[in-house]
C-alpha cells in the first residue's frame, strides 16, 4: 500500500497526539482572552453606569427647577418590604411618605421615561447592593417623624429636624464588586450615628465612608460609583477617608 507522509493511505486523519495539541492550543487562547474580554465587559458597564448616573442627575436637576426641592431618597426596595405594596402606589398615602424618588422621575410627570437599572445590580451578594432606578441620597428630604418606615430610617429624620435641608444629592452605583459602601445615604449630606454604630453583619467588609471605585486598582476592586449634585460639599461626611463639608460636627444625632 502506498504511503502517503509516513501514513497508509487509508488511515488519512490526526492522530491522537495531534488533536490533543490543538484543544491545548485552543485552551491556552481561551485562557489569555477570557480574562481581557471579562476586563472589557466590566469596563463598559462602569461606562454605562456613569452615563446612568448622568442621564439620573439631569433629571433631578429639572425635577429641582419645577418643584424648587430634589425627590425623595431612594431606597433598594422602595420601603415595600417593610410598609407593603402602597409605598410604591401613587394613589396610597403611604407613597409620599416612603423612601420612592427614584419613581418621582418617572411618574405622575416623566422626567424619565424608565426606570433606569444598575448594571452592576442583579442578585445581591451584600447586603445594600443594589437599587431600584440607583439610590438617591436627598438633602430635601427625610422621612417623616415618626418615620413611617420603623426598620430602616437610619434617623435620617433626626438628623433632617437638627440641621434642616440642604439643596443637594448624591446617586449611588454599587460598583463592580457589587457592594454598597457602608455610609448613610438617607442622612446625606451629613451621616447619622446609625451608621456608625453599624453591626458587622452589615458591614459585610466595606468602607464606612463613601469610596470612590478606581480601576486602578483593579478592575473588580472595591468602590462605588458616584454623582454628586447641588449644595453637596455643604455638609459633614466622609468620602475617601477625608472628611468634606464642614471639619466641626453639629452634634446631637450627628456624626
Amino acid at each position: 500500500m502506498l504511503k502517503r507522509g509516513g501514513r497508509t493511505a487509508a488511515t488519512k486523519g490526526f492522530t491522537l497526539i495531534e488533536l490533543l495539541i490543538v484543544v491545548a492550543i485552543i485552551a491556552i487562547l481561551a485562557a489569555i482572552a477570557l480574562p481581557n474580554f471579562l476586563e472589557a465587559q466590566t469596563r463598559a458597564k462602569v461606562a454605562r453606569c456613569a452615563n446612568d448616573l448622568r442621564t439620573q442627575a439631569v433629571a433631578l436637576e429639572a425635577y429641582f427647577v419645577d418643584w424648587n426641592s430634589y425627590t425623595r431618597d431612594s431606597d433598594s426596595s422602595l420601603d415595600i418590604a417593610d410598609i407593603g405594596p402602597a409605598a410604591a402606589n401613587p394613589a396610597m398615602p403611604e407613597y409620599g411618605k416612603a423612601a420612592n424618588g427614584a419613581r418621582q422621575l418617572t411618574t405622575p410627570i416623566a422626567y424619565m421615561t424608565s426606570l433606569l437599572a444598575d448594571p452592576f445590580g442583579g442578585p445581591i451578594l451584600v447586603e445594600g447592593g443594589g437599587a431600584q432606578g440607583y439610590r438617591i441620597g436627598s438633602g430635601t428630604w427625610s422621612y417623616s417623624d415618626p418615620p413611617i418606615n420603623p426598620h430602616d430610617h437610619q434617623d435620617s429624620h433626626l438628623v433632617f429636624k437638627q440641621v434642616g435641608p440642604r439643596a443637594c444629592y448624591v446617586l449611588i452605583g454599587v460598583g463592580p464588586d457589587r457592594a454598597r459602601c457602608r455610609n448613610a445615604y438617607k442622612c446625606f449630606p451629613f451621616v447619622s450615628m446609625y451608621e456608625g454604630g453599624a453591626s458587622e453583619n452589615l458591614r459585610k467588609n466595606q468602607p464606612l465612608n463613601y469610596t470612590d471605585y478606581d480601576p486602578t486598582n483593579g478592575t473588580m476592586s472595591l468602590g462605588d460609583i458616584y454623582r454628586f449634585g447641588g449644595e453637596w460639599q455643604n455638609g459633614r461626611f466622609m468620602r475617601n477617608g477625608g472628611i468634606v463639608g464642614s471639619t466641626v460636627s453639629p452634634g446631637g444625632s450627628c456624626w
